[in-house]
């Protein structure tokens, strides 16, 4: 079945298999209905209030609310969550949970998985009615391995998380502009972090360089951490 490149995207052909490269900081994958996003980090904001310090309140219904808008605009089957889904054992909590497990219900249908990444084994597996498959990686699904950690696995194109890379863009006299990108070599594809409230690094491997800004993917013809825009 052919389908259109979602809006803003990059499609890519990766280990015979036709994937988009979403704004949104996701991968699509068309032909198995998958939605695969990494470094989701809910209730990180959660946790650093408990430990008394003024960050901004709303970033799990936020981050929940873009997930919606993706599951239901691509009418995906699956999600599939390369590591980090909760930020650490202080997000389980009910300003959490309950938006989470209201998030859970309105999806009934859709098949979601987890990778455990280093925050999940901090935080501890969701909660059982959450209905999360919950994996260790290496996890094989078709010609893709899906991990955490950028890694390699024989066989297989590893889809991966961990590093939340970004690219500097650089302009005239002192302009800076970090941008979120994807970050693909040999056997390897980094996805972006999907949470609103995390960090990211220009510090990663090298490689393609796809940037994600004004609402779409760019391919960047330079180096894949810092890029001049004249």
């Amino acid at each position: 079945m052919n389908e259109a490149t979602p809006a803003g995207a990059l499609g890519l052909d990766l280990a015979g298999e036709r994937v988009d490269l979403l704004p949104e900081r996701a991968l699509w994958w068309p032909r198995e209905r998958t939605l695969v996003v990494a470094d989701v980090h809910l209730g990180k904001a959660a946790s650093f209030r408990a430990l008394g310090l003024p960050v901004p309140s709303g970033t799990t219904r936020e981050n929940l609310q873009r997930l919606s808008a993706l599951v239901q605009g691509l009418q995906a089957d699956r999600l599939l969550v390369l590591g980090d889904l909760l930020h650490a054992a202080a997000a389980q909590q009910p300003q959490v949970m309950a938006p989470l497990q209201r998030w859970r219900e309105a999806h009934a249908a859709l098949d979601c998985l987890l990778v455990r990444g280093n925050h999940d084994s901090h935080a501890g597996d969701p909660p059982a009615a959450l209905r999360f498959t919950v994996v260790d990686e290496p996890y094989r699904l078709g010609p893709f391995a899906a991990c955490h950690h950028p890694q390699r696995v024989a066989g297989s194109l590893v889809l991966a998380g961990h590093l939340h890379p970004a690219v500097l863009l650089r302009g005239r006299v002192h302009e800076r502009q970090r941008l979120p990108c994807f970050v693909c070599n040999e056997g390897l594809l980094i996805l972006p972090a999907f949470g609103a409230f995390t960090g990211s690094t220009t510090r990663h491997p090298g490689g393609h360089c796809y940037a994600i800004g004004a609402g779409r993917v760019w391919t960047l013809p330079v180096s894949p951490r810092e890029a001049s825009l004249g």
